[in-house]
């Protein structure tokens, strides 16, 4: 059974979780998300991690994805792969708020299959897709987020 974030004391065993996560959902490695040599494509962690950002985002109140209201646009991408996964590995996709600025924030994500296999930073700017219009955070996602992740806030 997951929490309200997604993790468990059983989840982090089971993977070899450790730290603060704020949002977590398990996944199974999908034949199309491997490559020729049956090892999960670096595209398909990109999607891991849009899945539990997006996840974690309408868990945490952001408005539902549209041009005219708030929405987080990806500014700057950074993953490190430690160890590979292949098809029909179950594995747990995690993801937490670092830090925070006015419009903008830095989020970790992670993978775990038996510990931490691939880790990925992501630098996000919130705002109106439509216009370009930077928006500050609201400070109820700063409090969550420094409450729950520990996410500092670097204004």
């Amino acid at each position: 059974m997951l929490n309200e974030n997604g993790l468990t004391d059983v989840l982090r065993a089971r993977f070899g979780v450790e730290g603060n996560w704020g949002w977590a959902m398990p996944h199974t490695v999908r034949w199309c998300e491997c490559d020729m040599l049956g090892h999960a494509n670096h595209a398909a962690y990109f999607t891991w991690f849009e899945d539990i950002r997006t996840f974690g985002f309408e868990r945490d109140g952001l408005e539902p994805m549209s041009a005219t209201t708030p929405g987080t646009s990806i500014v700057d991408l950074q993953m490190r792969y430690a160890r590979a996964l292949y098809y029909r590995d179950d594995i747990l996709v995690t993801g937490r708020v670092l830090e925070m600025r006015n419009t903008s924030f830095t989020m970790e994500y992670g993978v775990w299959r038996d510990g931490l296999m691939a880790t990925c930073r992501s630098v996000l700017v919130l705002m109106i897709n439509a216009t370009g219009e930077k928006v500050p955070l609201p400070d109820g996602l700063r409090t969550l987020w420094t409450d729950r992740d520990g996410a500092k806030d670097a204004r």
